[in-house]
């Protein structure tokens, strides 16, 4: 039967303090006793959200050795199997009684190093728990990055289901032609069978490097992004083709223009006031993005 640990304790304590005050999000001690989860933290945006991080929480320096800029707990390889195929993302902290400081780091294979029976993973030093970190501690939240590229795909399996059923799907995006950083309003649309289009997402996004193809595969990973040739046909603002202004090759000893033929190459179908190129793309399945269905499709027992 397992004996109660005042040192554990007190730092439970101690990092309930911290999330409650400082963070002030919501702490949940779990008292029974299973692999290695102290507690659950639910992230409060002004409400709560209902995601959640587990926690494991270490006390005192025997669990600890120290090295430059970081402490490295050594674990037992069951418990780390453990967290790492946790339903939830999982975070390590140290608490230390006599400075009062307590460090996370999260539980992520790509830290750890395994040695045989057990594995290490480095806990920064400059991970201190509390309002200082409170933004690289919400985006633990989302999951490790293979979460979150899962979660992703989840979280817009309806408009590819509206695609593979048939439908259309296409985004509208902004090119900021003299801005250092890109931003956009991006706006999703779906189209039903009478091809009336219904808004259904729409948010601000800045991004550095991408054109507006290379940015919408990025937004929809699952996806193919072309130009809306339906869209242009009725919504073309520019007197000649927009495709001249991009996509046009000048050959200076036979003095013509000609307009490539990439399928690939996207072009604006508006301009504002000479600095914001306006794009609509329509969005198809990729190889990922149908494959994802396929395994949501087992997953769920569909026939």
């Amino acid at each position: 039967m397992a004996r109660f640990n005042a040192t554990e304790q007190i730092g439970v304590n101690a990092v309930q303090q911290i999330v409650l005050k400082e963070l002030e999000w919501i702490f949940r001690e779990q008292p029974v006793i299973d692999m290695g989860i102290d507690a659950h933290i639910e992230l409060v945006d002004k409400q709560p959200t209902g995601k959640l991080i587990a926690v494991q929480i270490k006390t005192g320096p025997s669990h600890f050795a120290e090295a430059g800029d970081a402490y490295i707990f050594r674990g037992k390889l069951t418990h780390l199997d453990y967290w790492t195929n946790h339903s939830l993302p999982v975070i390590l902290v140290a608490h230390f009684i006599e400075s009062g400081q307590t460090f996370w780091v999260q539980v992520d294979e790509n830290l750890v190093k395994r040695t045989g029976k057990s594995w290490t993973i480095p806990i920064p030093k400059a991970n201190k728990l509390g309002a200082g970190t409170r933004e690289a501690l919400m985006s633990v939240f989302d999951g490790s990055p293979s979460q979150q590229r899962m979660r992703k795909l989840a979280i817009d399996e309806p408009l590819m289901r509206h695609i593979s059923e048939g439908g259309k799907v296409s985004v509208e995006l902004e090119d900021w032609m003299h801005k250092s950083l890109g931003r956009s309003t991006v706006q999703v649309f779906i189209h039903d069978e009478h091809g009336r289009e219904i808004l259904k997402q729409e948010w601000l996004q800045y991004f550095t490097g991408y054109n507006m193809k290379a940015l919408a595969e990025a937004l929809f990973p699952w996806s193919v992004a072309s130009v809306d040739e339906d869209f242009y046909e009725e919504n073309n603002e520019f007197d000649e083709d927009p495709r001249l202004a991009l996509m046009r090759a000048t050959d200076e000893d036979n003095g013509y223009f000609a307009i490539s033929n990439d399928p690939d190459e996207v072009y604006p179908y508006a301009n504002s006031g000479g600095e914001v190129d306006c794009y609509r793309l329509k969005l198809e399945l990729n190889d990922p993005g149908k494959a994802f269905l396929l395994v949501s499709d087992y997953t769920a027992g569909a026939e």
